[in-house]
């Protein structure tokens, strides 16, 4: 049965500006009756080849690379869920690794490093917003 290639990788300038009030969706919009992109649109389809995980992966870091360009709150709004995203790729990669040593070293050597990441970057965005409120509080 023949595949469709893989999706490209989103550039630099596939990162979509922060505008206050808008939220990304972490799913790409799919076609009625289409089949869904690799990547993050495993969101729903379970674990996916390695190829599939470390193509999320870097859908991940692209995103956390572009949180210097967006609000604080949207910043903690997706390293919610990308968080609960890379735990559930950390469940089902330790469920396969048993059948598949590959997949250890996808889980601890590039999943964990990421979900370490992501709450590090929750702790800065949620400081700004500190921040940002204790200077409102100035302002009065």
């Amino acid at each position: 049965m023949p595949t469709s290639p893989p999706a490209p990788l989103p550039g630099p300038r596939d990162v979509p500006a922060a505008s206050p009030g808008t939220a990304l969706s972490l799913v790409p919009p799919v076609a009625p009756g289409a089949a869904p992109a690799p990547g993050m649109a495993y969101l729903y389809n379970g674990l996916g080849s390695r190829a599939d995980i470390e193509r999320e992966l870097d859908g991940i870091a692209l995103a956390i690379r572009a949180f210097a360009l967006k609000q604080p709150d949207q910043i903690m709004r997706e390293t919610a869920a990308y968080s609960a995203r890379l735990t559930e790729l950390c469940v089902l990669l330790s469920r396969h690794e048993a059948s598949d040593r590959q997949y250890l070293r996808v889980r601890t050597q590039q999943v964990e490093r990421y979900l370490v990441e992501l709450d590090r970057q929750f702790k800065i965005a949620s400081r700004l917003v500190e921040v940002m409120r204790q200077d409102l509080e100035l302002m009065k």
